[in-house]
């Protein structure tokens, strides 16, 4: 939902931060992928090798330590580089909550249709919510989803604390 919310918003952000245009933003929004892309097989190591209850954590405070810093209205070039870690938070979270997921059922194709329709019903739900409070402005927007995040990467702390 955290991410669907704020990566729904980032093209208006690049527009209205930096004057771009549509070309632009997709160019400026390109480095969202790449750390999944590149680093995705080692991200699965370091889950394996130190677990959920790191690995997730960490990305959850990464994703809230780079949204906090893009309301910041840093430079156009930093901004990027926030774009890509903010990716690197999901992906460090994101596919270890689909293996958690799958734990679920012995179902497979069940349980991953389960996280599928809960992950892009997320996405639009964070959307949906970021809009709602967007009046009071974009950079205290992204700072009360960055404060949420916040909070739940230190939740996810004692949740995944067990985890081995």
């Amino acid at each position: 939902m955290f991410h669907g919310g704020i990566f729904a918003w980032l093209a208006y952000f690049f527009y209205r931060s930096y004057g771009l245009d549509e070309l632009q933003i997709g160019l400026a929004l390109l480095g969202y992928g790449i750390p999944g892309l590149l680093l995705g097989p080692l991200l699965g190591k370091l889950a394996d090798h130190y677990g959920r209850q790191r690995i997730i954590p960490l990305g959850l405070f990464l994703g809230a330590l780079t949204v906090l810093l893009l309301s910041q209205n840093l430079n156009f070039a930093a901004s990027c580089v926030l774009v890509a870690l903010l990716s690197l938070g999901f992906d460090l979270s994101h596919p270890l909550f689909a293996a958690i997921v799958t734990t679920f059922s012995a179902q497979k194709g069940a349980a991953t249709g389960l996280f599928a329709f809960f992950l892009f019903s997320g996405y639009g739900l964070g959307s949906l919510l970021l809009s709602l409070i967007i009046n009071i402005g974009l950079e205290s927007a992204f700072q009360v989803f960055g404060g949420c995040l916040l909070l739940a990467a230190i939740c996810s702390i004692f949740v995944f604390r067990k985890e081995k």
